[in-house]
């Protein structure tokens, strides 16, 4: 198989991951902000299941879509390196390629923040 051809299968098989409406408006969230929690999704998509959220954004995860920082208790979002050498930035370009330079902003602020200390009571 020749380059353009995996290319083309790769990017397909992203499109694919994306094959459900939620799961759209979650990568164009995420495009528009460059970098996500799980509670700014929550706010941006009321009347969504914090369930379907999760397991759209896991699901995505898995298939390369979407990058995960953790930092604390608090997980973040944003386009993976392997979906946009695919092309697939191209398609939500308005939105993401604003925002690309305040994602490198965004996780270099947050690796350098200290973790927060959650209390927990008995």
């Amino acid at each position: 198989m020749n380059d353009d051809q995996q290319q083309v299968n790769q990017l397909a098989n992203l499109f694919k991951a994306i094959g459900h409406p939620l799961r759209i408006q979650i990568v164009r969230i995420i495009a528009k902000e460059s970098l996500v929690s799980i509670p700014t999704l929550q706010n941006a998509l009321p009347g969504i299941d914090q369930f379907f959220i999760y397991s759209n954004l896991r699901f995505m995860h898995k298939k390369h879509l979407l990058k995960k920082l953790r930092k604390g208790r608090e997980i973040y979002y944003g386009l993976s390196e392997k979906a946009i050498s695919a092309g697939f930035s191209t398609f939500f370009h308005e939105q993401y390629s604003q925002n690309s330079a305040r994602t490198d902003t965004k996780i270099a602020v947050l690796e350098r923040a200290p973790a927060r200390e959650t209390p927990v009571f008995a």
